[in-house]
């Protein structure tokens, strides 16, 4: 399989972090995970998370930039992840899939069932905030 790029989006706001879960229908469904997708082809992951936070969540990010990327394989897939800080934003945060919304500090990671990969950045995000 090859390797997919992901832009992830760490939304940043007051020491917590808005983290999001999966609805029902989708792949990995009812875990929780930072708010993103897939880059379509030729798209940057930059563009993809402008994109991605946009549809899923109703904002456009406006001081963000690139934290650290990963990869992780999954049944399905194998998924090379950017992640990106998002310190500011436009617009109101909307669940536009019907999705859970919460923010929640990176302190309390095991309260909520996250992807291996976000869990995996939780416990590094809480020592940059």
């Amino acid at each position: 399989m090859e390797w997919i790029k992901v832009a992830a989006g760490i939304v940043v706001k007051e020491s917590l972090i808005l983290t999001v879960k999966r609805p029902p229908g989708k792949t990995l469904a009812g875990f929780w995970e930072f708010p993103g997708g897939k880059a379509e082809p030729g798209e940057s992951v930059e563009n993809a998370l402008k994109r991605e936070l946009q549809e899923e969540i109703s904002i456009k990010p406006v001081d963000f930039w690139l934290w650290t990327s990963i990869k992780k394989s999954y049944d399905h897939i194998n998924a090379h992840v950017h992640f990106f800080i998002v310190n500011s934003f436009e617009g109101q945060v909307h669940s536009r899939e019907k999705q859970e919304l919460i923010w929640i500090h990176p302190a309390d990671i095991n309260e909520k069932d996250f992807l291996p990969a976000d869990r995996e950045i939780l416990k590094k995000v809480v020592h940059i905030l």
